[in-house]
């Protein structure tokens, strides 16, 4: 079989990780990439990316605020589509990829790299209460702190651990948050009656990344996340097997890109479109003032 032919559109530093998982695997090759900064990219345009170039699939890099555009014309054009995560900036672009993507019937994952982490599945699905520690320093990139760009705190950091307490509890009921701008509280209510809380910060040196799933009547599982990956406790011991859930990801990607199989990836646009409905709605309780919640 012929290599799966990759573009990738925008070249900040997670694309530069991508494209070197991506060079490492067997029967891929990335063809080109664009970035509208002269210098960084073969391209300026993505457009001239995806007219120039014979592709199979695009990762997708750029800013939120940028996703809808790039997506559409990729779904259009029958191209398999890896999108990093948030899936928009909006509900309305986050639909409309969507529906391109159903439409078209191509291959798409959301970057969302902690449904990749290889024990996922065997974590309980009754938690009664899911406390999500988000805090560490962050890489900054000039859009980060806009939120009309989609680079708030909520969107950009808070949602990878929403975006596993739902993963692990189920739909979320209602939400309300605070937002300090370098941190940030949101408290979530699962439909199945289940608390979460998600707590994100921005500190060089800070605690790290981990989720705490309180059983009734099992005790506790610590879940650490980047970059140990394990889980303990209530009778657990997992470790995460495989390259890195952010590898892992991507990786699983190519092969449903591959098999042309949209059920084959880590976080479907499905999951992520509802991962983003949760955070806006945080995101618009935080902006409204405390106790201000709203129905996911």
């Amino acid at each position: 079989m012929a290599d799966l032919r990759v573009g990738i559109v925008g070249a900040g530093w997670i694309a530069g990780t991508h494209a070197a998982t991506l060079r490492g695997l067997g029967g891929v090759r990335v063809v080109a990439s664009a970035d509208i900064v002269p210098g960084r990219a073969e391209y300026e345009d993505w457009r001239d990316l995806l007219a120039r170039e014979r592709l199979d699939a695009v990762v997708v890099c750029t800013p939120p605020d940028a996703h809808r555009e790039v997506a559409v014309a990729c779904a259009e054009a029958g191209l398999a589509l890896y999108l990093e995560k948030p899936v928009a900036h909006a509900m309305d672009d986050a639909r409309a990829i969507a529906t391109a993507v159903s439409e078209a019937g191509v291959v798409c994952a959301v970057g969302y790299q902690y449904r990749a982490i290889s024990f996922l599945a065997d974590l309980p699905r009754d938690a009664a209460v899911l406390l999500g520690v988000g805090v560490s320093a962050t890489l900054e990139r000039p859009w980060l702190g806009d939120r009309a760009r989609g680079g708030g705190m909520m969107l950009e950091r808070a949602s990878h651990l929403i975006d596993l307490e739902r993963a692990v509890a189920g739909e979320v009921a209602d939400v309300t948050a605070l937002d300090e701008g370098d941190g940030l509280a949101a408290a979530l209510r699962f439909a199945s009656g289940a608390l979460g809380s998600v707590v994100v910060g921005r500190v060089a040196g800070g605690p790290g990344w981990r989720l705490d799933l309180v059983v009734a009547d099992a005790g506790t599982v610590a879940v650490e996340l980047d970059p140990v990956f394990r889980a303990r406790g209530a009778g657990l011991d997992l470790a995460h097997v495989g390259p890195p859930p952010v590898e892992r990801s991507l990786v699983r990607f190519v092969d449903a890109a591959v098999r042309r199989d949209p059920g084959g990836v880590c976080c479907t646009v499905a999951d992520g479109v509802g991962t983003l409905a949760v955070a806006l709605a945080a995101q618009d309780a935080a902006q409204r003032g405390a106790g201000a919640g709203r129905e996911a």
